[in-house]
């Protein structure tokens, strides 16, 4: 195993992983970590092709690692010193085997894959690795490429959020970007049950008064990001029903390039592995997101 944290990057040689290797390179240059570049041949899918071509594993190895270098110098050219994997099997379950071989630091995805299907947003791959890997994952929505100019994190003020506020500092003092805070919440006085939106029988604080609460806490969060990171940090809160909604509309406004969340908030629960407003924003959101996972994570290949 390596001693040394590093960056990981899969390749399904689909545009979006070329995007997601041009980000990789750049992240594991900035941090000085070495890159690996992966790539997994489906066990079923490579039987036809041998029995086809009357190919043997060995060869079928070859030819494929023959593809990712070529692939990689396409894509961001020679001058750079990376790893390259090829294996054989399921590209989930070999995923997770790398990130715990080598100590990954950061596990970077296209956001749309070969295996994306029409009406989803991600990949496959991409959608179990953000529920399930134990690292945090970069998925790369467009050809980013370089620094980040304008970063979103998601705040509701639990630990995983807070977490994903000090990660999202740190990539912005790197790139020398603007961070805002944001913290969307839906009326307390209200709440959604299957049959609609009932209100509350218990006395609640005015909604001003909750409202005023709330951009307390996240602007003293945000005060204790700056003072940390020497960083300027702006903070936004807003009411909707729509908690997903408003902060797509919100990282759309300030033209955000990057998103920053945790997979689990207040509503989170051990059964669950992700939270509803973050599962509606990985799949909505306007830029690449970076997903945090929370201290002591497990996950299983169920």
């Amino acid at each position: 195993m390596n001693s040394q944290k590093t960056i990981l990057v899969g390749i399904d040689f689909s545009p979006s992983s070329a995007c997601a290797l041009r980000e990789a390179s750049r992240i594991a240059n900035a941090e000085k970590l070495p890159l690996i570049c992966f790539h997994v041949l489906d066990k079923e899918v490579l039987k036809q092709f041998i029995a086809q071509d009357n190919l043997h594993d060995v060869e079928v190895l070859d030819l494929a690692s023959a593809k990712l270098n070529t692939f990689i110098q396409d894509t961001i050219g020679t001058a750079h010193q990376i790893e390259t994997i090829v294996k054989i099997g399921n590209s989930f379950a070999l995923t997770l085997d790398l990130i715990e071989e080598n100590k990954v630091k950061t596990l970077v995805l296209g956001s749309q894959g070969l295996t994306s299907f029409e009406g989803l947003e991600i990949g496959t791959l991409a959608a179990r690795c953000v529920r399930k890997a134990p690292v945090e994952v970069l998925l790369v929505r467009s050809c980013q490429g370089e620094p980040f100019k304008s970063i979103g994190v998601c705040v509701d003020f639990s630990e995983t959020s807070i977490q994903a506020a000090h990660r999202a500092a740190e990539i912005a003092f790197q790139d020398g970007a603007a961070l805002k805070l944001i913290h969307a919440y839906r009326d307390p006085a209200h709440s959604k049950t299957d049959i609609g939106w009932l209100k509350l029988v218990i006395p609640m604080k005015d909604h001003g008064e909750i409202r005023e609460d709330l951009q307390k806490q996240l602007q003293e969060l945000g005060q204790t990001i700056s003072e940390k990171y020497h960083l300027k940090v702006t903070t936004e809160v807003k009411c909707s029903h729509s908690i997903s909604g408003v902060l797509y509309k919100t990282l759309k406004e300030m033209e955000a390039d990057l998103v920053v969340f945790g997979t689990r908030g207040l509503t989170g629960i051990k059964k669950l592995l992700i939270g509803s407003t973050a599962e509606n924003l990985i799949h909505t959101t306007p830029c690449s997101a970076l997903i945090i996972k929370p201290k002591g994570f497990t996950f299983s290949l169920n």
